[in-house]
């Protein structure tokens, strides 16, 4: 390797240090990307690694290989990156939730930084990613009230609210040994914690009211690997194939659990306060993901994604929720009138994608009997290409439906914007002296 290759690689490497730890500090701040009370149970809503253009398209990713873009959810895509490129892609999102229980409605803002990453080249068929992406999160407020008429109708609220989100902090390397083979590998520093609250107030000064707090703590270690086989049909053309997996790994965990009484605002009692530690309790499940993608250069793209991921035995028995397999698919296609063109809306990117999964618990139901829930979305997004035609601006317009698949439980709906910003510069490009 030449000592100009040895001083891109060091560089590399101090900037996506220094990137992921930065990462790490801005990610311990909450977020407020979901009200579901359905993320009272397991690790929560689960996010997918992509950014605002994939997310218009579906969610795809696992064939997914483009000079211009960072796609986390295959590593092996790395490698496609031009050798004088840098790009970093930032996203932060805004929207609403709106929730149905019967004839009961609510609905509530939601908004949230959703990402940072960047991706720069060591080689010409080698380079690294780095960045942070949501892995799961939690957030709900639900109550109701009622009366106990053995004493005296004496009326009460109980209340319910959690809030909290696990992340993960990456650093990727992809190559390219053979021509149209790629693979490559992220490892992240997944950590968060997840807060569950539930009091139960009665209406009378002298009362003890019950106060739960349930606080889970995860660190642990994420791997996900990845490679990609392209078949050209002529200089224009090419139909890719590819596939991911990560395998179960454990997290290191820390369960507080406290029960307490309360008269007014003092504590009162104190009836239970438990901590456990473990090393096995909790997993990461195993995922494995294959997909395949038809592109003409700078005109149509088209991807399908199929994933599987094993929840089976990567969590506690609990009696409140069953683990269960999950299978997702992704479908997105992209459309560019004309890249060469002087007008602003033949050169935009337009996309779209549909997706849809099984939730990964069963949770209780009116029947007693434990359900799951279907999830599926639509997503619409644009992509605008700023001045120098090489970075862009990401829109996308996101619907997810979640429903359960008995009567009685709560359905819900979300409609959110992602703004994304891709930044795509020249880097070590050699000085011209006149």
């Amino acid at each position: 390797m030449s000592p100009t290759k040895h001083h891109r690689l060091l560089v590399a490497l101090l900037f996506a240090l220094a990137f992921s730890f930065s990462a790490t500090i801005c990610a311990t701040a909450q977020n407020n990307s979901t009200e579901s009370p359905y993320t009272r149970f397991g690790y929560g809503s689960l996010s997918s690694y992509s950014s605002t253009r994939q997310r218009a398209l579906g969610g795809i990713s696992i064939a997914t290989r483009l000079s211009d873009q960072i796609n986390p959810g295959n590593p092996a895509s790395y490698a496609a990156v031009d050798s004088q490129t840098f790009i970093f892609d930032l996203g932060a999102s805004i929207g609403f939730s709106h929730l149905t229980e019967g004839v009961a409605h609510d609905t509530r803002m939601l908004g949230n930084l959703e990402y940072a990453t960047i991706l720069f080249p060591i080689t010409h068929w080698m380079a690294l990613s780095a960045g942070i992406l949501p892995y799961s999160s939690v957030g709900y407020r639900f109550g109701n009230t009622g009366t106990l008429p053995q004493l005296n109708n004496l009326q009460y609220t109980e209340k319910y609210n959690g809030v909290g989100n696990i992340n993960d902090v990456f650093l990727g390397i992809g190559v390219m040994p053979l021509g149209g083979l790629s693979i490559g590998a992220n490892v992240s520093y997944r950590f968060g914690s997840l807060l569950h609250q539930r009091s139960i107030e009665y209406q009378s000064s002298s009362a003890f009211n019950p106060f739960f707090y349930e606080r889970l703590t995860l660190k642990g270690v994420g791997v996900k690997a990845g490679l990609q086989y392209g078949f050209a049909l002529n200089p224009e053309k090419e139909i890719l194939v590819g596939a991911t997996y990560s395998p179960s790994l454990a997290f290191l965990s820390r369960l507080e659990r406290r029960e307490l009484t309360k008269t007014g605002n003092q504590v009162s009692g104190i009836i239970r306060n438990d901590t456990i530690t473990s090393k096995s309790d909790y997993k990461s499940p195993h995922e494995i993901g294959v997909g395949i993608s038809y592109c003409h250069k700078n005109k149509l793209f088209v991807e399908a994604d199929v994933q599987y991921n094993i929840w089976q035995n990567a969590l506690l028995d609990n009696p409140l929720y069953t683990p269960q397999n999950q299978l997702s698919f992704a479908i997105g296609t992209s459309f560019i009138p004309n890249t060469a063109d002087r007008s602003l809306g033949n050169r935009m990117e337009y996309r779209f994608g549909i997706r849809g999964a099984n939730s990964y618990l069963a949770l209780p139901s009116p029947t007693s009997k434990k359900v799951g829930y279907l999830e599926g979305g639509l997503s619409f997004g644009i992509g605008i290409p700023l001045v120098d035609r090489r970075s862009t601006i990401d829109l996308t317009i996101d619907y997810k439906h979640l429903m359960p698949r008995t009567k009685g439980m709560i359905s819900e709906n979300y409609l959110m914007l992602t703004v994304g910003l891709r930044f795509n510069e020249g880097w070590f490009k050699p000085l011209k002296i006149d």
